[in-house]
């Protein structure tokens, strides 16, 4: 796989709690907050819905927020 995969709402709050500082995700008012492992801030806007799958294109944005690497990624995902 050499692109970032869709994932579900579950599997996005999963990811950002791995690869965030523990205890600082946080979802509010339609986004989630929080901090990457470098200590940064972040926010991901996301749609209303408990069934919607977000595209290769935002998994991929998150993840060079949050500074991580496909590699890192896909050994996480296919864990």
């Amino acid at each position: 796989m050499s692109r970032f995969p869709e994932l579900r709402r579950a599997e996005l709050e999963r990811f950002l709690e791995n690869f965030s500082l523990p205890d600082t995700v946080r979802f509010r008012n339609n986004k989630w907050l929080g901090l990457n492992r470098h200590g940064k801030p972040y926010t991901v806007h996301v749609k209303h819905g408990g069934s919607v799958k977000y595209g290769s294109s935002l998994v991929q944005a998150v993840a060079k927020d949050l500074g991580v690497t496909l590699e890192e990624f896909l050994e996480w995902y296919m864990a």
